[in-house]
């Protein structure tokens, strides 16, 4: 991906909290300002809108989502071959979920919803390791929605497939699914975690180095139990 190619897009949450997204500008959208043809795009949007832009100012003619930055963290900052890891990042978790029938890879077949895609971020240098996930919700403009939820809550790791467990994967993986196994495996610190509600957030989050930088990054997506 060239360094023109993605463009940082702001948009403000109802609490004054904001982000960036990253938008992948160098393919044709179609659609129209809230809705989109690409199943997958529309599945993205949702989580984006849902989460981030509830007025669904973001539109979807720009390009493709693929990443989420925080507010404060200078698009410039991120070369161009950590755009292209996030943005392998958001098309494999979104096809390994549809590869075993889920919406979310994170949220797995534990989420009774399949309308919500998984949607990479990247934060950068910060104190983000295990015990610092109030820190990495602060970045995500997600601290406010621990009041709405009964709390965090640790989501265990598959110690074969580096997957949370919330996804039942079979023993001969798909092709989507290996290739997502491998682009985790060249991150470090993995661990997952959600805030439990009728509407829960998981957030993968670890450590990822290329080129010279390197930073915490990771996957937000959304799950619905009853």
């Amino acid at each position: 991906m060239s360094e023109l190619a993605a463009t940082p897009v702001v948009v403000t949450k109802p609490d004054g909290g904001s982000v960036q997204v990253l938008i992948d500008g160098s393919v044709p959208v179609e659609g129209t300002r809230t809705t989109s043809t690409d199943t997958t795009l529309a599945a993205i949007l949702e989580t984006v809108f849902t989460v981030f832009d509830p007025d669904r100012t973001l539109d979807p003619g720009l390009g493709k989502p693929f990443a989420i930055l925080p507010r404060n963290l200078a698009p410039q900052s991120v070369p161009p071959s950590i755009q292209d890891y996030l943005r392998q990042l958001t098309v494999c978790a979104n096809a390994a979920a549809a590869a075993l029938a889920c919406g979310s890879i994170l949220a797995g077949h534990t989420s009774e919803a399949d309308e919500y895609g998984d949607i990479s971020f990247w934060l950068g240098e910060g104190e983000y390791d295990n015990g610092h996930e109030l820190e990495v919700l602060q970045s995500l403009a997600l601290r406010g929605r621990i009041a709405e939820n009964v709390g965090l809550k640790e989501v265990k790791m598959s110690t074969k497939t580096g997957l949370p467990t919330t996804v039942n994967v079979p023993t001969n993986a798909s092709a989507e699914v290996a290739a997502l196994i491998g682009l985790l495996r060249r991150m470090s610190a993995i661990r997952v975690f959600c805030l439990r509600g009728e509407l829960s957030v998981y957030v993968l989050v670890g450590r990822y180095s290329t080129g010279g930088t390197s930073g915490w990054c990771g996957l937000l997506g959304l799950g619905v139990q009853s």
